[in-house]
């Protein structure tokens, strides 16, 4: 990460440590303490106790997060210019940034109304070049938005997680820094889950708050359909370990029954083998165990293209360094792994597999059955760690799911002040797909990619082992470049893309953008209603009118 790494004793205590227990002394350590001096004499009489211990634990034994420069030609301001291609902007709003992606299902509908959550509340984007905030801050959190067709209500499932450990100037090994650490495992906040009925979202009704956990992470980021089950991405205690600095322990699956949305009961859990402590002989086989620096868990949680009570069976989800696991969901109570893939080419550091989103095709499109785009996710901003892309998978044998192709990457713009996006400051990579249940019919062959620093990328997948970039949007850079904590995520995190009106929804830390592409056509720019979903199975009775006299679950003072 960009940060300068301030001197700390935990090194050497870890050196004085490694050199009691081994017999030896670290490299690390034999450097500092020698100044750069060698001495014939001095490493002659070394030789022997220092040969002895690298034949048995190598080189490097401290395992901190590695320490890498910055590049030299990395800016030292924020760049302020817009750059764009193939693509126009419809509308601009400042101040509140819409949510989509992760979740995989965001939009509320209602006649010629569309919203899109955003800062505790929603943006009305139905006059496109007239985007509008709705109730901001009456919602705790953000999540999945559903239309649950048999209760008739429109169901949103926020998430509720303890704060991240992320390195920052102050704290530069995250979680790794005893007092910030200490900080974070302090919260006394829910962890789990809080859902809502916004059938009206003016008037939200906490349904229940979920705890998933005392100890914990909580949830991330969940996927509820509106059908019986929600798939969480869940760290329910301290058990499940994570290398990465950005949090103490990891994630992993939890299933819940949502049928009553205000009464959730949990229905089973699965982890990696390995990834809870005490399970070493497992992690052991893996080659990042112990590095400080890989995503050992569960992000974004299960994609389940068709619901189990419907006569699914299968799930995936990104599991980070462990790869993109498909699940066998056959007995929802004790789901199991068919198969799994992990990114040959991996290193430290990354999410290397994040969100899972399996191609709506159809039959103008053969190539794209059974594909999964799944995206990592960068971490450290500047590019202070091995580059990832995203990757599609074929998973016609869910038990040897493969990668068959890899997305492009961005070029910086022929006129920005950086050669390449490394050095633009901030995170560099993918995070975010466009949303899997979105209205109209989706285009198979197009898709929406949130790439931090590289802003909007827009991609062609008709050929899936050889993506190509058709369009892309910069926006201009936010934040205070003395201020770690305003830019070092870069700037674009999701983006949702309406497929009736050819549209697509960006959300900034700085705003909300409205975009247009000859890619997606002619874009449609007054409201309309909204005559089917990309998932037909999803929001079935989405407007039908609900009698004022509805009553459905129970307020907080009520369930307690």
């Amino acid at each position: 990460m960009a940060k300068v790494r301030k001197a700390s004793k935990p090194p050497q205590n870890k050196a004085q440590e490694f050199a009691g227990k081994r017999g030896g002394i670290s490299r690390r350590f034999l450097l500092k303490r020698s100044a750069g001096v060698v001495v014939g004499a001095a490493a002659a009489s070394l030789t022997g106790a220092f040969g002895a211990r690298a034949q048995v634990g190598g080189l490097y034994v401290y395992n901190s997060p590695p320490e890498l420069p910055l590049p030299m030609g990395a800016l030292t301001y924020l760049d302020q210019k817009q750059y764009i291609h193939n693509m126009e902007v419809v509308a601009h709003l400042s101040g509140a940034s819409i949510s989509g992606g992760e979740p995989l299902m965001a939009m509320w509908a209602k006649g010629k109304q569309r919203l899109l959550p955003a800062n505790g509340g929603f943006v009305d984007v139905s006059e496109a070049k007239n985007p509008v905030v709705v109730n901001k801050g009456v919602i705790r959190g953000g999540g999945t938005v559903t239309y649950n067709t048999k209760l008739k209500k429109w169901i949103m499932m926020c998430t509720a997680a303890q704060p991240l450990s992320s390195a920052v100037p102050e704290f530069p090994h995250g979680q790794y820094d005893k007092e910030l650490r200490d900080k974070v495992l302090a919260y006394k906040g829910l962890r789990g889950i809080r859902n809502y009925d916004i059938t009206d979202p003016t008037k939200p009704n906490m349904l229940q708050e979920f705890n998933t956990g005392e100890k914990g992470n909580g949830t991330h980021h969940n996927f509820y359909d509106g059908g019986q089950y929600a798939y969480l991405d869940c760290g329910w205690d301290d058990q499940l370990r994570l290398e990465n600095h950005q949090r103490p322990y990891s994630n992993a699956i939890m299933i819940v029954d949502m049928s009553d949305p205000a009464q959730v009961k949990e229905v089973s859990r699965w982890w990696v083998p390995g990834q809870r402590l005490g399970e070493e002989e497992e992690y052991k086989k893996y080659r990042f165990a112990g590095d400080h620096t890989s995503w050992t868990g569960n992000h974004g949680a299960l994609t389940v293209p068709k619901r189990v009570e419907d006569g699914g069976t299968i799930g995936y989800g990104g599991f980070g360094a462990f790869g993109m696991y498909v699940m066998d969901l056959s007995d929802i109570k004790h789901p199991k792994p068919y198969g799994k893939v992990q990114y040959d080419f991996d290193a430290f550091g990354t999410i290397p597999f994040h969100t899972c989103y399996p191609v709506i095709t159809d039959a103008a499109h053969p190539k794209l059955q059974n594909i999964v785009v799944a995206l990592h996710e960068a971490i450290e901003a500047d590019c202070r760690e091995v580059y990832h892309t995203p990757y599609t998978v074929d998973v016609k044998d869910p038990k040897n799911p493969k990668i068959i192709g890899f997305f492009p990457r961005p070029a910086a713009p022929p006129d920005a002040p950086y050669a390449d996006f490394c050095m633009a400051r901030g995170r560099f990579g993918s995070h975010n797909t466009q949303c899997w249940l979105a209205p109209g019919a989706s285009k198979p062959n197009i898709m929406a990619v949130s790439w931090f620093n590289a802003g909007l990328r827009v991609f062609d997948i008709s050929e899936p082992t050889q993506p190509k970039e058709v369009a892309w949007f910069v926006p201009p850079r936010d934040g205070d470049i003395n201020k770690f904590e305003t830019w070092w995520r870069g700037t674009t995190e999701n983006v949702f893309v309406e497929w009736d009106r050819n549209l697509i929804w960006i959300g900034t830390h700085e705003g909300t953008y409205c975009l247009s592409t000859p890619a997606l056509g002619k874009p449609v720019l007054e409201a309309r209603k909204i005559e089917k979903w990309s998932v037909p199975t999803c929001n079935v009775g989405w407007d039908d009118q609900t009698a004022a006299t509805f009553y459905f679950g129970r307020s907080l003072s009520e369930m307690s």
